[in-house]
């Protein structure tokens, strides 16, 4: 019977230690802001991730954000228009005591903001808090707005974020320690983690010109405590991530930064348009070379062919009939004689152009009217669709050169050499 007595105790504690919650059990969770007028959810959602951040209030254990975002699809809610019972819902689900909800509007240049602790419970509203400011300070004002209301529900009392265990170090503006390090002008707070959110929505406003605002080492710390830069308190660190947070860069200033990437991007650009320029110029040469023209870099961007047409020689009215308005006038051949640099073979002559380009103009001589051939090897004769008389127009390249290229008459069943043209 004793025994039966002990047995029935111990299993009447056991669920008792089971159905009983300590005081300390509490849970709370925060819901995404709501966007008002004036100001988009994304820009929300980075003001509430600081909120979020200094939100600790005291004997409450925070719900993460995936557990609540899971539950409001599986409900199938409405994220951005949630209504007050199925807040209380989500928070019931949660088994939270607290859930805290938010507006935010942009008016006239300000933020205002509303935030509410609802009691799961009740339904009711066990807290509210808000604030209006201006960009400039949306920050510390979000911090207030934090703490003040993680006070109003919180089991235990006591500050919920900020420590009262040091002295900030004030500062009006950032210090430069060194010459090369940076220190944040205000403390942002005593954590038990790195605040990454806090940190990337000051690095997304680059708050006091720079936008690589970060943790110190342990070093830097150390050089900031030696030259009385610090405070009274423990610091937060990249190896030590609890304490109060300081913020160091020794990066460049945002506008040094802004500046080398638009250099940057002006240099990248001008090396595409280098590089398209480029390879449209080989994209043109190819097509040139295809069809057997050469570019001298000649001023009025004739093309010349690179050898004489198949034939051998023509008459004049053959040369015209065949290929017309191809033929060199004597604007073309004066501009291939003034504009490039002759250079006799000992079989014809090397024609380099202004771009280094050439073609060769052979000695093929002519033929007489009654078909014998002469000069080879030693005259170079081509016929020019430039008219001077009834009779003939043919550029000898031999005999004048010295004086320039010379145009003359010739019988026009005199049989020339060919070389075509192209103006593109």
């Amino acid at each position: 019977m004793k025994t039966q007595k002990l047995f029935l105790s111990a299993l009447l504690v056991l669920l008792a230690m089971m159905i009983i919650k300590p005081a300390n059990a509490q849970r709370c969770a925060v819901l995404e802001f709501k966007a008002g007028s004036g100001i988009s959810q994304s820009e929300v959602d980075g003001i509430s991730a600081i909120f979020i951040t200094y939100f600790q209030p005291a004997g409450y254990t925070m719900v993460e954000r995936t557990q609540i975002d899971k539950v409001i699809s599986e409900q199938g809610f409405q994220r951005s228009n949630l209504t007050q019972s199925q807040m209380v819902r989500i928070g019931q689900i949660l088994n939270v005591s607290k859930i805290v909800v938010g507006d935010i509007n942009y008016v006239f240049g300000q933020y205002q903001v509303d935030v509410r602790a609802i009691d799961v419970e009740t339904g009711t509203i066990a807290a509210t808090e808000g604030s209006t400011f201006a960009t400039s300070s949306y920050r510390s004002s979000m911090q207030s707005v934090a703490q003040k209301l993680a006070g109003k529900i919180a089991i235990t009392p006591g500050p919920a974020v900020q420590s009262s265990t040091y002295t900030p170090k004030k500062r009006s503006t950032v210090e430069v320690l060194y010459g090369y390090l940076k220190i944040f002008p205000t403390e942002l707070g005593s954590f038990s983690s790195e605040p990454i959110s806090v940190i990337n929505q000051i690095n997304s406003q680059a708050q006091y010109g720079y936008n690589n605002w970060r943790i110190p080492t342990n070093e830097e710390l150390s050089l900031m405590r030696a030259n009385n830069y610090l405070g009274s308190g423990e610091y937060m660190t990249r190896d030590n991530k609890r304490g109060i947070v300081l913020l160091v860069t020794d990066g460049e200033d945002y506008s040094t930064i802004s500046a080398k990437q638009e250099r940057q991007r002006a240099e990248l650009e001008a090396e595409q348009e280098r590089q398209m320029a480029e390879q449209e110029r080989q994209r043109k040469a190819a097509a040139i070379k295809a069809q057997g023209l050469v570019d001298l870099g000649l001023p009025s961007g004739t093309l010349w062919k690179d050898k004489n047409e198949d034939g051998g020689f023509y008459t004049y009215d053959q040369a015209v009939n065949k290929f017309g308005n191809k033929l060199p006038a004597k604007e073309q051949f004066e501009e291939l004689r003034s504009y490039c640099q002759w250079t006799w073979t000992g079989r014809g002559y090397k024609v380099t152009g202004p771009n280094g380009n050439s073609i060769t103009l052979p000695a093929a001589g002519g033929r007489n009217c009654d078909g014998s051939v002469y000069s080879v090897g030693s005259s170079v004769e081509y016929w020019s669709s430039t008219p001077t008389s009834s009779s003939c127009c043919v550029y000898n390249l031999q005999s004048y050169l010295g004086n320039g290229v010379h145009i003359e008459n010739s019988n026009r069943c005199f049989g020339k050499s060919v070389r075509l043209v192209y103006k593109p």
